[in-house]
């Protein structure tokens, strides 16, 4: 979606210490209806799809609402409005629904009188709350923006927690993200040293990020505004907060620096404000070197083509004997954890909630399984609205992937469990609290997760309890599987092999262990589970690892029907090992990922005289 950003006027009711545009009075002929409808037209014109109208204030307009609807019937798929809402009251924002619009930015840099101080607008804060409310209830999305500057750094980080108190939380699509900018100049009467450097900005972001996901509300960084990732420490970069695209043309009010020199993102990176290199001093940088960061900042050409693609992902798997079809649908993005081997872009903004709806009833009707899934699902207040849907739309059992955090409540598991819930696949990836929180970043949430399952688990729920083996746990599996007997004897242990995905896994050998030294305690581990009655399996899937190193005693995953051709998405590489196997069709292969760290000579293809041998052992 190509963004234009259209200017309706100047003059603004505030004088934020940071806005360096501001008028106090508009030329007539740039701000008469035609002039603004003019830019209006051009912008759709030259291409763009996203039409955002900016001041100034544009609600000083009393002709805002027209100016909406006429970009809405020239064809703009979306609308944008950036504002203080001080002037939004219910009939404007209703008529400004009425008109079309999409989206409103609203500038929110502090909570409460601090707000008033940097906008030098007494009484604005109250003002802006009153908007906010007003939006909210017209159903008009919300951004809040955040200017990120000396005066409110201390305090941003309390401004998530207080925004999801006023409005919410995400519920009724009420706050979709906070967009963070870093200004580069200062305002009238504003000295320099009003402003933050990128280091100090750097650790700004960080902490209100934190505070942030911590209430499930997602960040991100608005376009070309603030510091770039080689501003912050390579491992401690925050990847989910930028969206990069490749750009069609340099700015000339940016600049490139030496550390721009084989940067992987050179191409999607605007660089540097000439106004920030011209007052400060370049701090230490760290240029992206890692094709998976890379990728991580990347998405295709947009946040909402990015989310088509992750939205609805397809999966096949075994019910009962038979091979059924599941598409995995992803409620939100957002996540209370962070393990390193996730696949799934968590700082993309929530779906539409009738588009969770329509592809609900959608597989449903095709008769596909339906697993509902995140991020984390039980972040999103309509969780149990969807579990309801899934369940009256198909046959078959719904499914909820989940870390089960947040089901430590007991009235929310049972909320899930009476709308339809009957099975919940639950990530698990150590036996002791200081191997699961270390892996998933979360400190904390291991203790939360065993109290969720017990929750699913007294109430019926048939639970597959996943551990992803990475270099950090997979010693412990076999524990795992006494951790299973003892508490949930009747769930099953899916085992999992971390997967260096072509898309965001790391992908190095700290993290990546060898298929050999996995083995002998996926071996003890499935003993340990005959001898205790534990179920165990997982490894015929994309996330298990090829069929001709599972174990003799998990034969029957060779029984497999064939893998459709181009279903792994390229994911996948067949070796010469592979198409001397047997189970070649059955099986997805090598990922490519694991054959660049570790090579494919662990690979022993299946054939008859193997089968002998083995069945001989």
């Amino acid at each position: 979606m190509r963004t234009e950003r259209v200017t309706t006027n100047l003059s603004c009711n505030q004088n934020c210490t940071y806005c360096d545009s501001r008028a106090s009075r508009d030329e007539r002929a740039f701000v008469v209806p035609s002039a603004v409808l003019a830019r209006l037209d051009a912008a759709l014109a030259g291409g763009a799809t996203e039409i955002v109208l900016t001041g100034g204030e544009p609600t000083l307009r009393r002709d805002l609402a027209a100016l909406v609807a006429h970009a809405k019937a020239k064809g703009a798929a979306r609308v944008v409005l950036e504002t203080n809402a001080t002037a939004i009251d219910a009939p404007l924002a209703e008529a400004l629904r009425a008109a079309g619009l999409d989206r409103a930015r609203v500038n929110v840099a502090a909570w409460g009188e601090a707000l008033d101080a940097i906008t030098r607008d007494p009484g604005g804060f109250e003002a802006t709350r009153r908007g906010l409310r007003a939006l909210r209830d017209a159903g008009i999305e919300l951004e809040i923006a955040v200017a990120l500057v000396r005066a409110n750094a201390p305090l941003v980080a309390a401004l998530p927690a207080a925004l999801v108190a006023e409005l919410g939380g995400p519920e009724r699509a009420a706050i979709r993200a906070l967009v963070l900018s870093v200004p580069v100049r200062a305002g009238e009467r504003a000295g320099a040293d009003a402003l933050l450097d990128y280091v100090e900005a750097a650790a700004c972001i960080t902490a209100l990020d934190a505070a942030a996901r911590a209430v499930g509300l997602p960040v991100r960084l608005l376009a070309e505004s603030g510091p770039p990732p080689c501003v912050f420490p390579a491992r401690a970069r925050p990847t989910h907060l930028y969206a990069m695209t490749r750009l069609p043309r340099r700015r000339p009010e940016w600049t490139l620096v030496d550390a721009c020199e084989g940067c992987r993102v050179v191409d999607q990176c605007a660089g540097f404000p000439r106004a920030y290199v011209a007052a400060h001093a370049l701090p230490p940088l760290a240029p992206v070197a890692e094709e998976r960061v890379r990728r991580r900042l990347s998405v295709i050409s947009s946040i909402e083509e990015q989310i088509a693609r992750e939205f609805v992902t397809k999966n096949r798997l075994d019910h009962e004997g038979r091979t059924l079809d599941e598409e995995v649908i992803r409620v939100q993005f957002h996540c209370n954890q962070a393990c390193r081997f996730c696949f799934v872009s968590t700082h993309l903004p929530t779906p539409a909630d009738d588009a969770v709806r329509a592809a609900i009833t959608s597989a449903g009707a095709r008769g596909v399984k339906i697993t509902l899934s995140g991020g984390e699902p039980t972040l999103h207040p309509r969780l149990a609205e969807y579990v309801r849907l899934a369940r009256a739309s198909s046959a078959l059992p719904v499914l909820l992937q989940t870390n089960a955090v947040r089901l430590d409540d007991l009235a929310l598991a049972r909320s899930l469990v009476e709308a339809g819930l009957q099975q919940a696949f639950v990530s698990m990836h150590g036996s002791e609290p200081a191997t699961g929180d270390a892996i998933t970043g979360a400190p904390g949430t291991f203790a939360r997760t065993l109290i969720g399952v017990d929750h699913l688990y007294a109430l019926g729920v048939s639970l597959d309890l996943n551990f992803v083996l990475c270099e950090t746990n997979y010693t412990e599996l076999p524990a795992f599987v006494r951790l299973l007997a003892a508490r949930w004897p009747k769930a099953m242990a899916n085992v999992s092999f971390v997967a260096p995905s072509t898309d965001v896994v790391p992908r190095d050998r700290e993290f990546i262990p060898r298929y050999a030294d996995v083995l002998p305690f996926l071996e003890e581990a499935i003993s340990e589970a005959a001898r205790l009655g534990v179920r165990i399996g997982g490894f015929e899937s994309m996330c298990g690892i090829p069929l001709c190193l599972v174990p003799a005693s998990l034969e029957p995953f060779f029984d497999k029907s064939a893998i459709v051709e181009g279903f792994d998405q390229g994911e996948f590489v067949k070796t010469d090992a592979c198409r001397a196997c047997e189970l070649s069709t059955r099986c997805f292969g090598l990922r490519r990922g694991y054959l660049e760290l570790h090579g494919e000579h662990e690979l022993r293809p299946v054939t008859r005289a193997s089968r002998a041998s083995r069945e001989a052992r």
